[in-house]
């Protein structure tokens, strides 16, 4: 165990303890980014005792608490050793003493929509701490927020999130959630009914505005010069923008220069298609709200067969839980799951092993041979856990079945180089590389 964990009514400060020195601040930063370490040392009150090596990170929201335990704990105990010669134990406490009551509730937001019930995986997870280190801190240095992917990937989601936090836990009372269609629809009443004045001032005083879907504004000049003023008013007032889009800033054409440079002047966060492990998790999720219990092959059917979009996920699963309620049935086998979903798989959508493989060659410049060869060098090492990482990301292979692909390696190498991938991914030359390739294999 890296790190564990206790909820205290009342923290006392600590003794003998110190802050975070800069030399470990320098390494942390240097392996894993600026937004890696406001999420885990920012957002927290953190302190270093020497004499018994021990890290104690103290944040009062369970969110943060559980992002930090699950993805950045043995990280930390890492870059400590590695800093200071000796292994450290990392704690994290709950304080329950953060949360603010709430009087009011902002009727636009999803209350469904949370950090707590947004399933988090490599896919998404960049954009997950992002959002919340927004939530922590709005108007701040993430702003403004700028969150782009395709259609059914969780943006929307991670934008309730933050409304939904702040309005609870931090008592922010104005809060505007709009699509940027009706922004340009609430624009084109306003001139028409005059009231031009009452709707800059509804939008330009709020304390949080989250704008969706922005590539509906492309090409529609006033909308733009509306919303660059807006940006502008609320930028200057320390007011948090979020905006989603289907792509990133960059590519929005037909959107004015100076619009686009305020896009681009905060973090831009990814969100890409969820990886086989997310999209397990993501089903696992929805079923706990119903009645009915899926084999695990069942799962795993869905999750190699629905990549692209977490609605077309979701609205598989539904097919068989509405099913299951009108034949009464309470268990879901495999093959009863391929007959229900026949018409929705799409035989000609499959990646497969030898897709993969492709990919993962011409990407790294290797052969297959120095590839499946027991080679230690480095630059085959680390493309051979990286084609491990993605038989089990993609496919969701089993690990003993990915060793006999390699050769009749065994499982717990195998499992050991899915895990070395899977916690690198906190690396950004590690994550470029997966992105890329993941890429590629959705283009061909």
């Amino acid at each position: 165990m890296f790190g564990t964990w206790r909820s205290w009514v009342q923290i006392p400060p600590p003794r003998n303890y110190y802050m975070i020195p800069q030399d470990f601040i320098d390494t942390f930063i240097e392996e894993l980014g600026q937004v890696a370490y406001d999420i885990c040392f920012n957002l927290s009150s953190t302190t270093l005792d020497f004499n018994s090596k021990v890290i104690k990170i103290i944040t009062n929201d369970k969110s943060l608490k559980d992002w930090i335990e699950n993805k950045y704990v043995p990280i930390i105990s890492e870059i400590l050793e590695k800093t200071y010669g000796e292994h450290w134990r990392v704690e994290l406490f709950l304080d329950t003493q953060g949360e603010l009551e709430t009087t009011e509730y902002n009727e636009q937001l999803n209350p469904f929509f949370t950090f707590e019930n947004f399933v988090v995986g490599n896919s998404n997870q960049f954009a997950y701490a992002a959002s919340l280190a927004v939530a922590q801190k709005p108007g701040k240095t993430y702003n403004p927020l700028f969150i782009y992917g395709s259609t059914g990937l969780g943006k929307t989601h991670l934008m309730h999130a933050i409304g939904n936090y702040l309005s609870r836990k931090k008592n922010t009372k104005k809060i505007i959630y709009i699509s940027s269609e009706k922004f340009v629809n609430d624009l084109i009443n306003s001139i028409k009914e005059k009231k031009i004045e009452d709707f800059r001032n509804k939008y330009r005083k709020s304390d949080l505005i989250l704008i969706d879907d922005i590539q509906f504004i492309v090409g529609k000049e006033r909308t733009q010069e509306e919303l660059f003023h807006t940006f502008n008013e609320l930028y200057l007032s320390n007011k948090q923008i979020v905006i989603t889009s289907d792509r990133s800033p960059k590519d929005l054409e037909g959107i004015e220069d100076r619009l686009r440079s305020r896009f681009q002047g905060g973090l831009i966060a990814d969100v890409q298609l969820p990886d086989f492990e997310t999209r397990k998790a993501i089903v696992k999720k929805k079923l706990e709200r119903y009645d009915i219990e899926l084999e695990d092959s069942v799962l795993d059917y869905l999750a190699q067969n629905f990549r692209d979009n977490v609605r077309e996920l979701e609205g598989a699963l539904l097919k068989i839980i509405a099913f299951s309620d009108i034949e009464n049935i309470k268990k879901v086998s495999l093959d009863k799951a391929k007959e229900i979903l026949k018409d929705l798989i799409d035989k000609n959508s499959q990646i497969d092993v030898e897709d993969i493989l492709e990919v993962v060659l011409n990407y790294f410049n290797i052969t297959k041979d120095e590839l499946f060869s027991n080679s230690r060098e480095k630059k085959i090492v680390y493309p051979r856990q990286v084609f491990t990482y993605l038989l089990r990301d993609i496919l969701g292979l089993p690990f003993k079945n990915i060793g006999n692909i390699l050769g009749g390696k065994d499982h717990t190498t195998v499992m050991h180089a899915y895990e070395k991938i899977n916690i690198m991914l906190a690396s950004p030359k590690v994550y470029n590389d997966i992105y890329s390739i993941k890429r590629i294999l959705n283009r061909n």
